[in-house]
Parts: C-alpha cells; sequence; structure tokens
C-alpha cells in the first residue's frame, strides 16, 4: 500500500484523526489511554481500538512503565512527516480547566504588557473559550516553545532578581484593602510568575519519550498530605474526636480555591480526609531518574520552573479568597451576585462605578459562554456569549441567539428554515422550526415540530399562542434567528432562558 493510500485510510475516522493530531502536536509527549480518550475527546474503548490500529501501521508504538502502558509517536515512522505538514497549521494546543472569567483572565493580563516591560518578552496570543464553569485555552505550542528559549538566557542572567521579586510580590496581595491595589499587587506577582509556562513547554519538547524532571523539595500539597497522615497515626491511638485540627484549618483554608471559585475547608472535611487515612500505610514516593538527554543546566532550570510553579499555585489559590471578597464587596452595592461578578474582566471592575449598573444582563450572558483573546497588539477582547475557536479548529463556533420566552421548557433537534407555506414539507417529526413569524398555514408542521423560534413577534403573536397551546418550547423576537441559523443545523432551544444554541453546523 502506497503513503498516499496508507494517509487516507488513516483519515477514514474522525476518531483517529483527533488521536493522530493529538500525538503529532506534541510528538515528544507519551499518553496512557485513559489520557488520550480524555484529550483527543473521544471514548475509552474506541481510543483503545484506534490505539492498537495505529501501532499496527507503526505509527505509534506502546511503552511499558512498570504495570502501566504509555503511546508515543515513532518519529522514524515514514508517515510521520506528510503527517506533520498535513497539520501543521493545527499547531493549537487545547488545556481546558474549571474556571470562570475574572481570575483568569486578570492573570493574563499580567503576561502581557506588564510581562513584555520585565522580561522584554510576553505571553502569545491565547483563546478562552468559556462554556459555562469551564474553559478550554488555546495556545500555540510552536509559539510558546519559542518564547520559552527566548527567556531561558534572560533568566539565567536575572535569576536572583527574579526570584527576589517573585517572592516580594507574593507577599503583598493578601494586605491588599481594596480591589484596586489587590490588582496592582496581583499583576506585579504574575508578570514573574509567567515564566514558568512557556520555559516549561520548550524544556519538554527536549525530553525523551518516558524522562521527566521532578524536584526534592515538598510542594504544598505532599506537605498538606504528611500534615494529615501525621494526624491519622495520632488518630489511631487517641479517637479521631480527640484531634484537634483547628491549625490545619488556619494553615490550609485555602487549599480547596481555585480560578473556578473559593471553597473553605471545613473541619469534617479534614476528618473525612484523616479517617481515610487510619489503619493504612502510606505509600513510598517512586524515585524518578534524571534526564540523559538534557545538560545540567537545563535541568536545573526545569526544576526551577517546578518549584516556582507549585509555589505560584498555592498564592494563586490563597488570592482566590481575597479576590473574591474583594469582587463581592463592590456586587452588594449595585446588587450583582458573586456568581456574576466572577464573570467581569479587570477592567470592568475597575471602573466599577461607570460600567458596572449598564452590565448585568451581559453578565447572565457570559455565565453560559463566552470567548476572551488575549494578545500584546489588542489586550483582552471579550465577545459575550459566543464561542470563537482559532482559525485551523475543526470546531464548531457554538453562537446563541437569544429573544423572548413564549413557553417554557427545552427542545434540541435539527433547525428547519420556514419562511412560507411552500418550505413546510421540510419538517420532520423531532425538528425545530426556524421562521421569520409563523401563521396558520403551517400548523401541520408545527404538530411535527418539538419547538419553535422565530424572528419576530411577541407573547401574544401567532408563535407564542400555539406554543402554549401545545406546550412546545418557544422563543420569539430573536431578530436574526433566521441569519444565524442554517437548515439542519444542530440546535438547542432553552426556552426556559430565552436562549437558542447552535450544537453543530
Amino acid at each position: 500500500m502506497s503513503q498516499t493510500d496508507v494517509i487516507a485510510k488513516l483519515f477514514g475516522s474522525r476518531s483517529r484523526v483527533s488521536i493522530l493530531k493529538l500525538f503529532l502536536i506534541d510528538y515528544r509527549q507519551q499518553y496512557r489511554v485513559n489520557e488520550v480518550a480524555r484529550k483527543a475527546k473521544v471514548n475509552k474503548r474506541l481510543a483503545s481500538t484506534e490505539l492498537k490500529k495505529l501501532v499496527d501501521i507503526g505509527i505509534v508504538l506502546p511503552n511499558k512503565i512498570g504495570k502501566t502502558v504509555f503511546f508515543h509517536i515513532n518519529q522514524s515512522s515514514f508517515l510521520v512527516q506528510p503527517l506533520k505538514e498535513i497539520f501543521s497549521d493545527h499547531d493549537w494546543h487545547e488545556w481546558e480547566r474549571p474556571s470562570r472569567i475574572h481570575h483568569l483572565i486578570m492573570t493574563l493580563e499580567a503576561g502581557l504588557k506588564p510581562m513584555k516591560d520585565y522580561y522584554g518578552i510576553c505571553l502569545p496570543n491565547l483563546y478562552n473559550v468559556f462554556d459555562y464553569d469551564n474553559v478550554t485555552i488555546f495556545l500555540k505550542i510552536s509559539e510558546f516553545r519559542d518564547v520559552g528559549k527566548r527567556l531561558i538566557p534572560i533568566y539565567l542572567k536575572n535569576k536572583k532578581k527574579v526570584w527576589d521579586d517573585f517572592h516580594k510580590f507574593a507577599a503583598t496581595f493578601s494586605h491588599c484593602k481594596d480591589y484596586s491595589s489587590f490588582y496592582e499587587q496581583y499583576i506585579e506577582f504574575w508578570k514573574v510568575a509567567y515564566i514558568t509556562e512557556p520555559v516549561s513547554f520548550y524544556i519538554d519538547s527536549l525530553l525523551k519519550p518516558g524522562e521527566h524532571i521532578t524536584i526534592q523539595e515538598k510542594s504544598f500539597t505532599d506537605e498538606y498530605e504528611n500534615l494529615l497522615w501525621k494526624y491519622a497515626k495520632e488518630a489511631e491511638k487517641k479517637g479521631i474526636r480527640n484531634i484537634d485540627v483547628e491549625p490545619i484549618l488556619i494553615n490550609y483554608f485555602w487549599i480547596r480555591n481555585s480560578y473556578y471559585g473559593v471553597h473553605q475547608l471545613t473541619e469534617e472535611e479534614i476528618i473525612t480526609e484523616i479517617k481515610a487515612k487510619m489503619h493504612k500505610v502510606k505509600k513510598k514516593a517512586v524515585i524518578i531518574p534524571s534526564p540523559i538527554s538534557l545538560s545540567s543546566e537545563l535541568i536545573q532550570i526545569g526544576r526551577d520552573m517546578i518549584l516556582m510553579q507549585d509555589i505560584r499555585k498555592k498564592y494563586m489559590m490563597k488570592a482566590a479568597y481575597y479576590l473574591h471578597k474583594h469582587l463581592k464587596s463592590i456586587g452588594n452595592e449595585y446588587g450583582i451576585s458573586p456568581l456574576l461578578m466572577e464573570q467581569t474582566v479587570p477592567s470592568e471592575v475597575l471602573n466599577y462605578k461607570k460600567i458596572l449598573p449598564k452590565l448585568k444582563e451581559e453578565l447572565s450572558l457570559r455565565l453560559r459562554s463566552c470567548t476572551v483573546i488575549t494578545s500584546l497588539k489588542k489586550g483582552v477582547q471579550v465577545f459575550s456569549g459566543q464561542k470563537m475557536f482559532p482559525k485551523g479548529i475543526s470546531k464548531t463556533s457554538q453562537i446563541e441567539v437569544r429573544g423572548t420566552v413564549a413557553c417554557g421548557g427545552k427542545g434540541v433537534g435539527r433547525a428547519k428554515i420556514v419562511k412560507n407555506i411552500d418550505e413546510m414539507y421540510k419538517v420532520n417529526h423531532g425538528d425545530i422550526i426556524v421562521s421569520p413569524m409563523t401563521s396558520p398555514d403551517i400548523m401541520p408542521a408545527i404538530r411535527r415540530c418539538v419547538a419553535i423560534v422565530t424572528d419576530f413577534g411577541g407573547i401574544t403573536c401567532h408563535a407564542s399562542i400555539v406554543a402554549r397551546e401545545f406546550n412546545i418550547p418557544c422563543i420569539v423576537g430573536t431578530n436574526n434567528a433566521t441569519q444565524k441559523i442554517k437548515d439542519d443545523d444542530l440546535i438547542e432551544v432553552d426556552a426556559n432562558n430565552g436562549v437558542v444554541r447552535i450544537l453543530k453546523q
């Protein structure tokens, strides 16, 4: 079979293409089956099947470490180079995490002009696509690695200053009395701390499959876990209710916080964790050998980045508590809940007296979906209610159309644009009618649909009256539904909230 035929066969499965992209975009990494499934967004059984086929072809190789099998790209395969060329326009890495808008965007702001002023180099462009309480960050692997490579000599020359400034700024923002001073100090902290991502991306690209860099210093999570093990041993002797967990509550109240929000650790949660460790033996840490493919200088820089990132995460978790407090205080002045305040961006809060009173409706829209694009040239761009993906990403922007609720409920189905009686034939059972406005002439189609969406009309129009009579979810007065939605788009009509979402075009 020729090279062309083999490549054509590889592209015969969408799941296989997703897995190939994962390996080829970050071709020095190796993954377990469940990691492949999660990162390539395919189910685990299908991922396992496709990996077996790729191993049989010889483009992916298995690597057994202990009892675990990892998979990595076979860089000597004759298929790798042509596939790299095919995927060269898709050098986007997807990084998913639970997050709300404000905290994450505040840190990314620091990675633009403030980082540029400090290091002379800043973060590349980023797409941050928020979907309720989750964000997918799109970044160019090649750009991040290039930034990391350029940052290394700057770091080596100014290492002492970088670490001194990192610790100095980390100690300040917990004492800030208002949002503006907190914002200023937090930006100062992150403009220094954002060096870890690009440098780590670059150093990781130099490692051979199976190689890892580790540090000897205990992370804050190790310290917390060791404390729980210590208390578990005491509880075995004294009884769980005779253990004083107050020191943990005081010193680690922040350990459940994240970009997603705050959760103050409770006594019952600590006791539950201690109980889970009682009468058990703590596993010994696995010793991972140092890489042999890097110089000792690069290995040390890698360790520095891991250590800084760990300390940074601790301060990020603490900062989440203070940020929440400041946002809540400002929101209370305008009757805006803490949840909606977390959908703001820093510039809106810094000018809250002028901006916030007009922003409440838009924040509710962002709560469902939003895209924030960050770049040095344009700063922070916010697109409320839209999911916009970078060029080369094979995803459909999930645009939302909003209107007035005529009859509540939810419906999912294929859209059928019905502008007159001659188009009524398109509507099958389970479809959704999208029309400028309905009339009695299309009643046979309405009886077959699961929801109705119109450009025009109010709660007394024909579509509203009929929808309530048949109890069909209905949204009217969208103004542009027939322009945004096309025939056979898979759409969701959320008539409880007045939103129509295009799920798949």
